[in-house]
């Protein structure tokens, strides 16, 4: 893809920049939602429809990218491998994810002793998160990622084994470099959406909303940051690959997703950065889309902490059993909080209504702090999907079973 193999990133030389702005509107933000808080709330409309129409337009991108990958697959040497490299990866991040929550919501006990008083709590959530179980659309669209994925995975296929698979690779790399130069100048109005949400946030909630409830949030930070310098420290460690330099090599990317609080504004950007640093091309085509479906860490380590909040909050006595089908469930549900900002929230609903045992009556009370943990999960989510496309591709170019 022309557009993406210039050595002088996008990124570089415009999100240098945009760094400033950024902060700029993060400090007018807060400052506007303090001292005009009614003007503050009507702004929420324009970041919440700035959201759906940035899903509307990654949505085709990720389904583009991951027909690419998997025809590009058949130019590289054992494919097979990568495949069941990056399930394995996956599969074994995830799982560690969720247990890490676990294990720091069983010991931080954010749930107990709160001093809440439920019945001063307002219970009503915003629209948005209504779930009818049963409705089709809902169904829909609650897996929406998971049906863009498995069709996206057939029709790669199928193009990759059909006689036309070379004008159908030209044909994506088209439509991916118009998505891309689409999205690059819609970039240039982020200042303005992140100084409506950080207003808005600030108008309804408050830094005293998070007084009460400041031990999940913590609880949810501290283990999404020992999952990134301890976890994937570790696993950097084991293969011999760079993690801090990497981190600030991508600092640019990380700024835009806790400034959005959405992993998807960073997803054409961070295979230009990563390419420009010498990462294989063809294998990241082929991880990073799937991975912003299948390794969602910050959404399993938020989820697993949450519910075990609403345990300790509820006193409600779980069995192993109980764990070890909640941790069954969340591995799911974790998939469908790939969206926009508050897709987290909604995943977790999701799960409360599989698993059955914990109440939803108050969970209004998690939403009121939910934006601030966003930016922990999120963070979490685009780290852990980039160190995998970064470890996988450096493993086999070192092994030199691919091509760069």
């Amino acid at each position: 893809m022309n557009l993406l193999q210039s050595q002088k990133t996008f990124t570089g030389r415009y999100l240098k920049n945009l760094t400033l702005y950024v902060f700029t509107a993060i400090i007018g933000g807060v400052l506007t939602g303090h001292y005009a808080p009614e003007a503050s709330i009507k702004l929420g409309v324009v970041s919440r429809y700035f959201f759906i129409i940035l899903e509307s337009i990654i949505l085709p991108i990720i389904f583009m990218a991951i027909m690419y990958g998997i025809c590009q697959l058949s130019d590289i040497k054992n494919a097979t491998r990568i495949v069941w490299q990056t399930i394995l990866y996956f599969l074994i991040i995830s799982s560690i994810a969720i247990v890490l929550g676990f294990i720091f919501g069983s010991i931080i006990q954010p749930g107990a002793d709160t001093g809440i008083n439920t019945s001063k709590i307002n219970t009503s959530l915003p629209k948005t998160f209504e779930i009818k179980d049963g409705k089709i659309s809902t169904i829909l669209y609650l897996n929406r990622h998971g049906l863009f994925l498995i069709l996206s995975i057939v029709l790669g296929i199928s193009m990759n084994l059909s006689k036309g698979r070379k004008k159908f690779l030209k044909l994506l790399d088209k439509g991916l470099s118009i998505f891309y130069i689409f999205i690059k100048y819609l970039y240039l109005v982020l200042p303005i959406i992140i100084f409506c949400n950080i207003a808005y946030g600030v108008a309804i909630y408050g830094i005293n909303t998070l007084l009460p409830l400041s031990k999940v949030v913590a609880t949810v930070y501290l283990a999404d940051i020992v999952f990134i310098f301890g976890i994937l420290g570790l696993i950097s460690y084991l293969f011999k690959f760079n993690l801090l330099k990497f981190l600030l090599n991508i600092k640019e990317e990380i700024i835009l997703v806790i400034t959005t609080s959405t992993s998807k504004t960073a997803f054409p950007l961070i295979f230009e950065k990563m390419e420009s640093e010498g990462y294989s091309r063809k294998i990241l085509r082929f991880i990073i889309p799937l991975g912003y479906n299948f390794n969602l860490a910050g959404a399993c380590i938020y989820i697993s902490v949450t519910c075990c909040f609403l345990v300790q909050f509820y006193n409600i006595s779980l069995t192993i059993n109980d764990y070890i089908w909640l941790f069954i469930i969340i591995s799911f549900t974790s998939k469908t909080a790939s969206g926009v900002p508050g897709s987290g929230f909604l995943a977790l609903i999701f799960t409360l209504n599989r698993f059955g045992k914990i109440p939803l009556t108050d969970l209004a009370l998690l939403y009121s702090v939910d934006r601030f943990m966003n930016e922990a999960r999120s963070v979490t989510n685009f780290i852990g999907i980039a160190v995998a496309g970064a470890i996988i591709s450096k493993f086999n170019q070192q092994q030199k079973k691919v091509l760069p």
